[in-house]
């Protein structure tokens, strides 16, 4: 007989260990699950609580923060193609 033709004994596996550990796994996702559903509901209620307290809404504010941008980049860009250059201070 060669080597290659002896068989080696297969492992032996506990069942018992098997279907516990899936059992512990099943529950400890379901656990993890509700504890996720219960973090973003906590996060969802405090989002909501401060919009209701601002005094400005998020869409007003991000279209006067736009138009600010705007008259900004504009003016900048005027002042760009002007050629305008800062006055150096002298020097001490």
């Amino acid at each position: 007989m060669t080597s290659s033709q002896v068989t080696q004994p297969s492992p032996q596996l506990n069942m018992r260990q098997i279907v516990s550990g899936s059992i512990l796994m099943g529950i400890g996702g379901a656990l993890a699950l509700a504890g996720a559903a219960m973090a973003a509901t906590a996060l969802v209620a405090a989002y909501r609580e401060r919009l209701q307290r601002m005094e400005v809404p998020p869409g007003v504010l991000a279209r006067q923060n736009w138009e600010r941008f705007k008259a900004a980049s504009a003016a900048g860009m005027g002042e760009w193609r002007n050629g305008r250059q800062r006055v150096q201070p002298p020097a001490r």
